[in-house]
C-alpha cells in the first residue's frame, strides 16, 4: 500500500466476505487483497476505516486516488456527476446517475431499474468500497456499461470502540458523526448517526443531510451468521440552475433568477431493511438475502417540471453459493447466485400556486412497477500453478411497465407571463408502456501471476443495460405533446476487452489497465428541440454504435525513507486516466468525440510521513478541455477549458489511534472553473422575443473557490 494510507491504489475487488479465501483471522478487507489480485479484470478495493484523515462528506472524497473514475468537483454536498468509462454522459435529465449499479453489502443501492442513487450513499458508515470497471463482474457490472460500486458497511467486529467526529470549513461546511461498535459472544452490533450542513460557494445551493445506519449480527450456529441492516436518511437541497459560460469568472458566486423564483428545490427520504444469512459448510460456501427500500421524493417547482412527488418501493431475494472442487484434477472454485428484484412508484406532479408553494392542478398520474431477475456463474480454474482461467455467463431479464391512471382531461401550459409564472401542462394521450428485455452475458478471463505479487490478467465480456423507466416516460412525453413519432428507444449493449498489470510491494504499488468496449445502440440524451429548442428538456435516443477506449493507471510509491528520522519516509500517489470515447461511424456524428469526459484526468501528490504520525502532504487535480456538443459545432466558444488544482493537506494520527486532526485546503489558487454542465447536439436556442436565436455560449455549472476544511475525531 501507498504510505500515505490511501488503499484506492491497491488493485484489489470483489465480493463480500463469503467469497472471501483469506487467512483465519484476516479482516474481510484483507481477505479482498488476499483473493482479488488473482482476479481477471479491472477491480479495486478503495480502504475507508483506516483512511488518512480528511475531508469525506461524499463518495468524491473517497474515489479521488482510483483509477477509471471519473466524478465532477461539485464542492462538499453530495451531489456530483460519476462516471466509469464514459458512461452516462448526462449531467442532467433522465439519464443522470444510469450506467454504474450501486449496492451497500450485496444489495441495491437505488432504484432497481436506474442505477445508482447518490444521496442512498453515505461514506462514513462504510469500511470499505469495492469499485468494478466494466462488464466482468457478472455479480454486479453485466447490467451497467460502466461497472458498479458496492459499499461494505463497518460491524461491530471490523469496527469496535466509539468515536466522536466534527469536520467543517468553508461555505457554512458541518459535519458531525458518532459511532458505536462492539461485540458480545456470538453478537455484535454498529451504529452510525452523522449530519451534514453546506451552504454552498455558489448561491442556492444550501445543502441538509441526516443519516442513521445500523447492523447487528448474530452467529446462530458454528459456521451459521446471520446480520441485519438498517438505514434512515433525509436530503434537503437547494438548486440553482446553470450559468453561461462566458461570464462563469464574473458570476460563479451567484444563481439565475429561475433558482429564486419558485425557491427551487429537492427533498429526499428513505428507509430501508437488509438481511443476509451465511452459511460456511467445509468447501460450500451459501448466502441467503432479502431487503426493502422505501424512498420518496419531492421537487419544488421549476417551470418545466411543476411540483414533483414521488414514492417508490425496492425490494428483493438473492441466493449465492460458492463451491471449492476439481475438474479435471484441477483446483477450480464454482460461483452461481440468482437476484430477483422488483420495484413499485408512484409518480405525480402538479402545477403551482402562490409563488410555488402549493399544489395546483395535477398533469401526471402514474404507476409504475418493474421486474429484475439476474442469474450467473462463474468458475476459477487453476490450469497451471499461478495462471487461472475464469469462465462465466450472466442471464438478465427485466420489465418496465407504466400505468396512467390520469383523469383530469388537458391542461394547458402556460407561459412566462401567466399569473403564477411558468406552468408545465398535459395533453390528452395516454402516456403508457409495457416493454420487457432480456439478455446473456458471457465472460471469458485469465489471471497470472508471473511472479509474486505481480500479476497480468486480461478479459472479454458482454454488458447489457437497459432504457430506464425515465428514459421511455420522457420520449412518450415528448410524443404526446408533438404527435410525432419517436424512434422506439432500444437497449444497449457492449462487447469490452481488456488487459492489465497490477502488484507490488511495500514500497511501489501499480495498477495499469488497457480497454476498448465496442457499444451498439449506447443511450444517450439530446436535447427535446421538438417541444423546447432552447434545450431545457432532454430526452434520451440510441446513438448507431460508439467506441470507448482508455488507459487507467494507478501507482503508489514511497521513493525515500529515513529521510530526516529513522521510519519517516516520502510518498508519493498518482491516478491517469486516457479516455477515448468517440461516435463509429453515425450518421448524425460520424466519428466526432463524445463530449463531456474530458480525454486527460490527473490526480497527483506527494507528500511527508512522520513515524510519531504526523503528515504533510501537496495535490494537484487536473483535467483537459471538453466539448459540449456532439456535433463539436460551436468552436472555443463551446469548449469548457481545462484547468488544474491545487491543494494541501496537513494531520496527525495518534499511534493507538485514539485522536487525529487534519487541515486541509483545495483550490488554493482560487482557480474559476466548470465542474459539471450538460451536452447538447449542437448549439441550442435562446428565446429574445418573438426570435430564436443561437447561444453564443453553453450553460455550466461553477466549481468551488477556495476552501479550507479541519476535523478531529476521538475513538475511545
Amino acid at each position: 500500500m501507498p504510505a500515505s494510507g490511501s488503499a484506492q491504489l491497491d488493485p484489489r475487488a470483489g465480493s463480500p466476505p463469503v467469497e472471501g479465501a483469506g487467512a483465519a483471522g484476516q479482516s474481510p478487507f484483507a481477505q479482498q487483497t488476499a483473493r482479488f489480485l488473482r482476479r481477471p479484470g479491472a477491480e479495486t478495493v478503495v480502504g475507508l476505516r483506516n483512511a488518512e484523515a480528511g475531508r469525506r462528506t461524499n463518495i468524491g472524497d473517497t474515489l479521488v486516488r482510483t483509477p477509471g473514475i471519473f466524478m465532477s468537483e461539485r464542492g462538499a454536498g453530495t451531489s456530483g456527476f460519476i462516471s466509469i468509462r464514459g458512461s452516462d454522459i448526462s449531467i442532467d435529465g433522465s439519464r443522470n446517475g444510469r450506467g454504474i449499479r450501486g449496492y451497500l453489502d450485496g444489495f441495491p443501492l437505488g432504484r432497481t431499474e436506474a442505477g445508482l442513487t447518490n444521496t442512498l450513499i453515505d461514506p462514513l458508515a462504510a469500511d470499505f468500497i469495492e469499485v468494478y470497471r466494466g462488464a466482468n463482474s457478472l455479480r454486479y457490472g453485466s447490467i451497467a456499461t460502466g461497472g458498479a460500486l458496492n459499499f461494505v458497511s463497518k460491524t461491530g467486529r471490523t469496527a469496535p470502540g466509539n468515536a466522536v467526529t466534527i469536520s467543517g470549513g468553508s461555505f457554512g461546511t458541518l459535519q458531525s458523526q458518532l459511532e458505536t461498535g462492539g461485540a458480545k459472544g456470538g453478537v455484535d452490533w454498529y451504529v452510525q448517526a452523522n449530519g451534514l450542513g453546506v451552504d454552498g460557494f455558489q448561491r442556492h445551493t444550501r445543502e441538509r443531510n441526516y443519516r442513521l445506519s445500523a447492523n447487528v449480527g448474530v452467529e446462530i450456529a458454528p459456521g451459521v451468521e446471520n446480520r441485519t441492516f438498517f438505514g434512515i436518511g433525509r436530503s434537503l437541497q437547494d438548486m440553482a440552475e446553470p450559468l453561461p459560460l462566458a461570464s462563469l469568472r464574473s458570476l460563479r458566486k451567484t444563481a439565475p433568477a429561475n433558482s429564486y423564483l419558485f425557491d427551487e428545490r429537492i427533498n429526499f427520504d428513505y428507509q430501508r431493511i437488509a438481511n443476509k444469512t451465511t452459511i460456511r459448510d467445509g468447501s460450500t460456501a451459501y448466502e441467503l438475502g432479502f431487503y426493502f427500500l422505501n424512498t420518496t421524493l419531492d421537487h419544488l417547482p421549476s417551470p418545466f417540471a411543476g411540483i414533483i412527488d414521488y414514492g417508490w418501493r425496492d425490494m428483493g431475494v438473492s441466493g449465492r453459493v460458492e463451491h471449492k472442487t476439481e475438474l479435471a484434477g484441477l483446483p477450480t472454485e464454482i460461483v452461481a447466485g440468482v437476484r430477483a428484484n422488483y420495484t413499485d412508484a408512484d409518480f405525480n406532479r402538479y402545477q403551482h400556486r402562490n409563488d410555488g408553494r402549493d399544489k395546483g392542478r395535477q398533469i401526471v398520474r402514474n404507476g409504475f412497477s418493474s421486474w429484475l431477475i439476474e442469474s450467473y456463474g462463474e468458475a476459477a480454474i487453476e490450469v497451471m500453478p499461478g495462471w487461472k482461467a475464469f469462465l462465466g455467463l450472466q442471464g438478465v431479464y427485466t420489465t418496465r411497465v407504466l400505468d396512467d391512471h390520469y383523469h383530469g382531461g388537458v391542461v394547458p401550459a402556460l407561459g412566462p407571463t401567466s399569473p403564477g409564472g411558468p406552468q408545465p401542462g398535459r395533453s390528452a394521450a395516454r402516456q403508457e408502456y409495457d416493454r420487457d428485455f432480456s439478455a446473456l452475458n458471457p465472460k471469458i478471463g485469465f489471471n497470472w501471476e508471473h511472479t509474486s505479487g505481480h500479476f497480468l490478467f486480461g478479459n472479454i465480456a458482454r454488458s447489457y443495460e437497459v432504457p430506464s423507466g425515465a428514459d421511455l416516460s420522457d420520449a412518450m412525453s415528448v410524443q404526446a405533446r408533438t404527435s410525432r413519432t419517436m424512434p422506439l428507444l432500444q437497449a444497449q449493449s457492449a462487447w469490452t476487452g481488456e488487459v492489465g498489470v497490477r502488484g507490488g510491494g511495500a514500497r511501489f504499488t501499480y495498477d495499469v489497465t488497457f480497454y476498448e468496449m465496442h457499444l451498439d445502440r449506447e443511450i444517450l440524451t439530446r436535447c427535446a428541440t421538438e417541444i423546447d429548442p432552447s434545450c431545457a428538456t432532454t430526452v434520451a435516443f440510441n446513438a448507431k454504435s460508439t467506441i470507448h477506449r482508455g488507459i487507467e493507471i494507478g501507482i503508489g510509491a514511497v521513493p525515500f525513507v529515513d529521510v530526516f528520522t529513522p521510519d519517516d519516509k516520502v510518498f508519493v500517489n498518482a491516478v491517469y486516466n486516457v479516455n477515448d470515447f468517440a461516435f463509429d461511424k453515425d450518421p448524425l456524428f460520424g466519428d466526432r468525440r463524445l463530449p463531456v469526459i474530458p480525454r486527460h484526468q490527473v490526480f497527483a501528490e506527494i507528500g511527508y510521513r512522520h513515524p510519531l504520525g504526523y503528515f504533510v502532504s501537496v495535490n494537484v487535480r487536473g483535467l483537459s478541455s471538453r466539448r459540449t456538443t456532439f456535433n463539436g459545432a460551436g468552436g472555443e466558444a463551446f469548449t469548457v477549458p481545462a484547468y488544474a488544482l491545487l491543494g494541501a493537506k496537513a494531520g496527525w494520527t495518534a499511534p493507538d489511534k485514539s485522536w487525529s486532526v487534519f487541515v486541509e485546503g483545495r483550490n488554493l489558487l482560487d482557480e474559476p472553473y466548470v465542474s459539471e454542465f450538460s451536452a447538447t447536439p449542437g448549439i441550442p436556442v435562446v428565446q429574445q422575443g418573438p426570435r430564436a436565436v443561437p447561444r453564443t455560449t453553453p450553460q455550466v455549472r461553477p466549481g468551488d473557490g477556495r476552501a479550507v476544511y479541519a476535523g478531529v475525531t476521538h475513538r475511545f
